[in-house]
């Protein structure tokens, strides 16, 4: 495992700008260009130098050819300037041509900054893959110090420093799921014991009506009851009293009045037996007299 001394060292982007100026097919007004480029690109004026870069491909002679650019360098200028503006989708285009040259250089140098590119739009896995394949690349060339060998060794801290976010990041992710399974568990909870005491309250609401019932049946009862005792109270005072055809001092009878009372009623027979008779033996001659 590659580590530096410093801890706080973040992803390292290769910007070294080929400027190189030996082939057949450049001329000086485009090396002009490309210079011009660099300077606007090292003093961060990123859209500037990308106008210079774009122009000097446009202008190239395998251009007229319609063949690509007879220097590789060039787009791999052009991608690192499309980087820097935060254009990172096409700057991965662009690298991933640089990784199918044929130069050696361009080749190490587009599959370091692809991974850097696949970094910066939260690629880590592809970030991996590039950075390894980096560091695979400079170890085929066989090359020993200088500047690809510095590339190969700031592609081994870049793979393991995205190792590294990567599992920081799944720790982070665990510790958020089991954050939420916690409050997930705890409003089952709540919810549970909500239910619960809704439960509770229920019951104890059934068993308050139905202590409520009895002495309501039992006021109802003493009610009625009152009521019947109270109704034939009234209906006594709307009747006349009884007692009002009777005199009020009546007292006893004795033997004698008892006596005297029933010989007077004895007599009374008598007479009536008589008149009867006497009413008969009239009634009998009137029929013989008129016969």
């Amino acid at each position: 495992m590659y580590n530096r001394k410093n801890t706080n060292y973040k992803i390292k982007l290769c910007l070294i700008l080929f400027v190189g100026l030996s082939s057949i097919c450049w001329i000086d007004p485009l090396a002009d260009r490309v210079r011009e480029g660099n300077l606007l690109y090292n003093d961060g004026k990123y859209d500037e130098a990308l106008d210079k870069y774009v122009d000097a491909q446009i202008n190239s002679p395998s251009s007229f050819k319609g063949e690509e650019t007879c220097l590789p360098q060039l787009g791999f200028n052009i991608a690192n300037t499309q980087y820097k503006r935060g254009k990172y989708n096409e700057a991965s285009q662009l690298f991933e041509k640089g990784i199918k040259s044929k130069n050696g250089e361009v080749k190490i140098k587009s599959s370091f900054n692809m991974g850097n590119a696949m970094y910066r739009q939260g690629k880590m896995k592809e970030a991996l893959e590039y950075y390894k394949k980096a560091v695979d690349s400079v170890d085929d060339t066989q090359n020993e110090g200088g500047e690809l060998d510095t590339l190969r060794n700031d592609a081994k801290y870049n793979y393991e420093y995205v190792k590294k976010k990567m599992k920081e990041e799944e720790q982070k992710q665990q510790s958020r799921d089991q954050k939420d399974q916690q409050q997930k568990d705890d409003k089952d909870k709540q919810d549970e014991k909500a239910e619960e005491n809704k439960g509770e309250d229920k019951e104890k609401s059934q068993e308050n009506k139905q202590q409520d019932k009895p002495e309501n049946s039992q006021e109802n009862t003493k009610n009625m009851k009152d009521k019947s005792q109270s109704q034939p109270e009234k209906d006594k005072q709307n009747q006349p009293s009884e007692q009002q055809s009777y005199p009020q001092d009546l007292k006893p009878m004795s033997k004698e009045e008892a006596e005297k009372l029933l010989e007077a009623l004895n007599q009374s027979e008598k007479e009536a037996r008589t008149m009867i008779k006497d009413t008969q033996h009239q009634q009998h001659k009137s029929v013989e007299k008129d016969w």
